[in-house]
């Protein structure tokens, strides 16, 4: 796939201290343009998150997929979320514990509920999705106060992700977000999901 004047970021954020085989070995199988391997190593996801985005800011990059370790991902990831051409797209994830839900979110940010239901390889409008995988044009990054990523709480007192938290903003600054259903991404934990 040639989109003119891509420059591509996949970003790692590491924060366990090894990557799984299943990660490296879906990793190298990803069918993708030239890139910019960017990692943030050890340290909180948020601002394993934040320094990433940074790094490919500064290096001029146009769009960054974040890629994190505890998933396994479809070969045609990035050249089908790339294909969207959307400011903000991510893969279809699942919550790596019982209910095992769908992380495509509706709702706000007093409570979500997840989408259930979908065509095959429907692109879904969601108000909040993880960031396990997914894909931002870089003037999102430009548009929006620093930190992007950070921990926070509700109105309740409940701790809010900071890839949820995120997606929070985005929609007051008028963001729309989407999820790809045709490539889906499985969370590792003792089996995928």
């Amino acid at each position: 796939m040639k989109i003119s004047n891509l420059n591509l970021a996949i970003g790692v954020p590491c924060s366990f201290p090894t990557i799984p085989l299943g990660f490296f070995y879906s990793f190298v199988h990803l069918e993708r343009p030239d890139f910019n391997f960017i990692h943030a190593d050890n340290g909180p996801i948020d601002t394993l998150r934040n320094d990433i985005v940074q790094t490919s800011l500064s290096m001029g990059a146009t769009k960054l997929i974040m890629l994190d370790v505890d998933m396994i991902y479809h070969p045609k990831t990035i050249t089908s979320l790339l294909a969207r051409r959307l400011p903000i797209v991510g893969a279809l994830c699942f919550r790596r514990y019982p209910p095992f839900d769908s992380i495509m979110l509706r709702g706000n940010g007093k409570g979500y509920l997840p989408v259930d239901e979908w065509e095959e390889d429907e692109l879904v409008e969601v108000d909040a999705t993880g960031a396990a995988c997914i894909m931002y044009d870089m003037d999102v990054f430009r548009k929006m106060p620093f930190p992007w990523f950070k921990f926070r709480k509700d109105e309740d007192g409940q701790g809010v992700g900071e890839d949820i938290g995120f997606c929070q903003d985005l929609k007051a600054a008028g963001y729309r977000i989407y999820v790809d259903t045709s490539v889906p991404a499985d969370h590792l934990t003792t089996l995928a999901v």
